[in-house]
């Protein structure tokens, strides 16, 4: 709608009417293309959202995937590796081959799993607090003593838990320097807390942040970004000679 008028009071003259006519005409064509300009605009703007959101959860599976690789079936072929040189002795060859398969039929659900985006089969199996007790049992030259409550959590929550315990205890086979380590699980007036503690090597934590090189050769950064997605916090304290102490606190409502 156009309204008019005129300073002196008169009626309009067809002249009059014709003009603003022809205004009101290509006002309308204005308006319209403005209104059309904007919806364009902002599909455009919706679309590079869209687009974005895409890219992004592609990049977050991307290291879902490389996270679950490295911490699942990398871990498992290294402890299938020490098996297999364990039997070269003769006397132990029997035990270490069956351990060895084992591992391997391991392994294969693992990629399996990964493959298709699922979460560790033996999380299915045993739930969180078995399973983290049979990582413990099976983690080659390493003695885990274990402090573990049963604990029912999220899907996503156990999983994110489980890999951090499997980084964390083979950080302590390959830096700690000790044959031993203390894998807890346990419900505190926090929530969950995981904690994985070897009284190792140890080392300077002033002068490691994650996402450094040398964080991400020890796992950290991997460990850290799997807490930050399920709500929680990784801690490391350390000092040289000393040990290492890696946990985990989930928020549970």
């Amino acid at each position: 709608m156009l309204n008019v008028h005129t300073r002196v009071r008169r009626e309009f003259t067809d002249r009059d009417v014709r003009l603003l006519t022809t205004i009101g005409s290509l006002l309308a064509g204005a308006v319209h293309q403005a209104r059309t300009h904007r919806r364009l605009a902002a599909r455009e703007r919706a679309h590079e959202r869209f687009t974005e959101q895409v890219i992004a959860a592609q990049e977050t599976e991307r290291r879902r995937l490389a996270g679950d690789i490295h911490d699942g079936i990398t871990q498992r072929l290294v402890s299938l590796r020490f098996h297999l040189e364990a039997a070269l002795d003769p006397e132990f060859a029997a035990e270490q081959l069956v351990k060895a398969r084992e591992l391997a039929d391991l392994t294969l659900d693992e990629a399996r799993a990964a493959v298709s985006g699922l979460r560790p089969p033996v999380l299915d199996d045993l739930g969180l607090a078995d399973s983290l007790a049979s990582l413990a049992r099976s983690t080659a030259e390493l003695a885990v003593e274990t402090e573990i409550d049963e604990c029912r959590l999220p899907e996503h929550t156990e999983v994110a838990l489980y890999r951090i315990a499997q980084e964390a205890l083979q950080n302590v086979i390959k830096h700690a320097g000790t044959g031993a380590a203390t894998l807890t699980l346990r419900r505190t007036d926090r929530g969950v807390l995981l904690r994985v503690r070897d009284r190792g090597r140890g080392f300077d934590r002033d002068t490691m942040s994650f996402g450094d090189d040398r964080s991400s050769g020890y796992g950290m950064t991997s460990m850290a970004e799997r807490a930050e997605l399920i709500g929680g916090r990784l801690e490391v304290s350390s000092s040289p000679e000393n040990g290492t102490t890696v946990s985990v606190t989930v928020p549970v409502a």
